[in-house]
């Protein structure tokens, strides 16, 4: 049996320099996302040992607000080019930046296991999308979020604050 791998949202972006989600970023976290289902976009992130929180056995939530906040935007971004029926990355760009996050930390994520990210996009206009995500940890709820994802033109990403 031959099976794909999946079209990874952030190989298809050019220019994302992105701690979180960058391919241009080489210190970065690297997240790769993709579509699973209609609508439902998965990453799937394994945690090193420097990524700890004070207890060194635990995620550190920063670390999980930055994965999270990544995973949405590229899904905002990867549902906004489905809208306009183009590839992610083919012709004029489409940018988000979050405008709002919210994060429900339900239980503790362990340093030692794979985290995975589920998102949807509930609401979208021309100026915002509005995306929920779940971190699982063996298919456990360990954090649930909201992000509100703001569009942006391809000039602000070039501007200089």
């Amino acid at each position: 049996m031959v099976t794909s791998l999946p079209e990874y949202f952030q190989d298809k972006l050019s220019g994302n320099h992105c701690y979180g989600c960058g391919t241009e970023n080489a210190h970065g976290l690297h997240i790769k996302s993709y579509w699973a289902a209609e609508n439902k976009a998965v990453c799937h992130f394994t945690p090193q040992p420097f990524h700890t929180a004070a207890p060194t056995h635990f995620l550190n939530g920063g670390l999980i607000a930055t994965i999270i906040d990544c995973h949405c935007i590229c899904t905002a971004i990867a549902y906004a080019y489905q809208l306009q029926g183009r590839e992610i990355g083919q012709g004029a760009a489409v940018w988000f930046v979050t405008g709002e996050l919210s994060l429900s930390y339900k239980r503790p994520v362990g340093i030692d296991t794979e985290v995975v990210l589920e998102a949807s996009v509930t609401t979208v206009t021309n100026s915002k999308a509005t995306v929920v995500c779940k971190l699982k940890v063996n298919d456990i709820v360990c954090v649930e979020a909201t992000l509100v994802a703001i569009a942006v033109s391809e000039e602000w990403m070039k501007a200089k604050g």
